[in-house]
Order: structure tokens, then sequence, then C-alpha cells
């Protein structure tokens, strides 16, 4: 909260003191033995709450208390009045005013008296959004993609989907599901290596993981990590592209992950 008080004397000299609060901080003093009860300071709040700092009840004749008849001199209403956004009210016999609108506020009737409120401010954004779920492609569907996703956020330049190699990925995880067995080499003896030259990818270099059982993109991936061998063709800073398949086998899944250069 921004803060701009006043410090005032009331006897037969008016001090003002700037202090940096929004409010103002009121001393009165008796100037006279007929002015005995007005010796408490209070602290008036822009918002309209009223606090003694002694913590004591409102002493007679202060402004602090219901609403009564303005004094004789000052011929605003009793709760003062908004002119726009200058809030003014009655002290005393005087007039007092406030410019709301310089403040940043407007003029509000508050508790006793009119007041400066401030905007209600609109609600931070999200300051850490989720992020786009991963979506469909030709090259790999949502599951493959969010495989990728997650290989891409363990290395310092990310991989690009190949979809001659996501296809090599794809028939190796469903020929695995279809014959029943769990290996890089196929039934018909063929490596990594074959079934991807078989569906045109040309690379210098190439690596593959598999893994069966998994039920989640998560869950596969931090498998592959907690290996020494599989982690190393995630983080291979030579691979550029990458296919993944998955084949939902009975409940059972099979993934395979392809790499290379």
């Amino acid at each position: 909260m921004r803060c701009s008080r006043r410090l005032i004397g009331l006897s037969a000299v008016l001090i003002s003191l700037s202090m940096g609060c929004e409010g103002s901080l009121t001393l009165e003093r008796a100037s006279s033995p007929g002015d005995a009860g007005r010796g408490q300071p209070r602290i008036d709040y822009d918002a309209g709450t009223i606090m003694f700092l002694d913590g004591g009840s409102p002493p007679v004749g202060t402004d602090a208390g219901p609403p009564g008849t303005p004094p004789a001199g000052c011929d605003l209403p009793t709760q003062g009045q908004c002119d726009g956004d200058i809030a003014r009210w009655c002290e005393g016999a005087e007039e007092r005013a406030q410019d709301c609108g310089a403040l940043g506020q407007t003029c509000q009737p508050g508790a006793g008296r009119v007041t400066c409120v401030a905007p209600i401010p609109d609600p931070d954004p999200d300051p850490d959004p989720d992020p786009d779920p991963p979506t469909s492609s030709a090259c790999a569907d949502m599951v493959e993609q969010a495989v990728i996703d997650l290989a891409n956020t363990e290395r310092s330049s990310p991989l690009s989907c190949d979809e001659d190699m996501a296809r090599a990925a794809r028939k190796h995880s469903q020929d695995m599901c279809d014959q029943g067995y769990f290996s890089h080499t196929s039934r018909d003896g063929r490596s990594p290596f074959d079934r991807m030259r078989d569906e045109g990818v040309s690379f210098g270099s190439a690596g593959e993981n598999i893994a069966q059982g998994q039920n989640s993109a998560a869950s596969v991936h931090q498998a592959w990590m907690n290996s020494a061998g599989h982690r190393r063709n995630i983080v291979n800073g030579s691979y550029n592209r990458i296919g993944v398949g998955l084949a939902e086998c009975g409940g059972r899944n099979y993934w395979t992950q392809v790499f290379a250069d």
C-alpha cells in the first residue's frame, strides 16, 4: 500500500509533516480547559479504518464516531461528498479535500466519511501455465510425441521426428506384440539397422531402445534414463533424428525408440 501521512498538531499552530503512507496521523491537543477531551491521537486511513493509538475508545467530539451534524462553517453533508475524484469532508469548521485521482484511486463513501479507494487489481496470470499437451501427427501420435518431448528435455539439441524411422519403430513394436518376443533382433533375423534401411532411412550411425510393460510415456522414459546404455542413446549428440513406436498389446505395451544422425 502506498503511504502518505500528515502529522497535525491542533492548538495555536498547524504543523504538517509528510511521512509516506496513505492516510494521516493526527494529534489533537487541548487549547483550553473546555477542550480537555480532545487529547488522544488517532490514525485515519484512506480506506476508512480509524485506529486509536492508545487502544481506547473514540474521544468525544472527534470525527471517529457515528456521523453527526457538521459544525457551523462547513456546509458539506455529514459524510462529506465526492466531486468526481475529489473527496471533500469536514474537520471541525474547516473543509478538507483529497485528490483521489492523483493517487490512482476513486472517491467512494466510506465508514464515517467519503474516502479514496484503490481499484481491485485483476488476479495475476498463472506464473507457470501448463505446457500445451503433445499433439498427434503423421510421425507420432500423442503418446509417441510425449516420448520424443521427454527425450528432448535431456538434450542440448532437440531431435526431430522422422516418419520413416517412426514407421520402422512401430512395425518392430507390433511385431514383438504379434509374435510374443522381446528383442532387438526380429524373428526373421533383422537388426534395428536392417529394419531402418528397409524403410528407406539413410544414416551413418544409429541406435535403438526397446521396452515392455510400461504404461505411460513418462514411465518408459524414466526406465530408459535409469539404464546407462539406453540413456546414452537418448543424450547422444551425434543423433538428430528420432522415431518412436508404441504397440498396445492386450494391456501390455511394447515400445521402440530409434535414433539416427
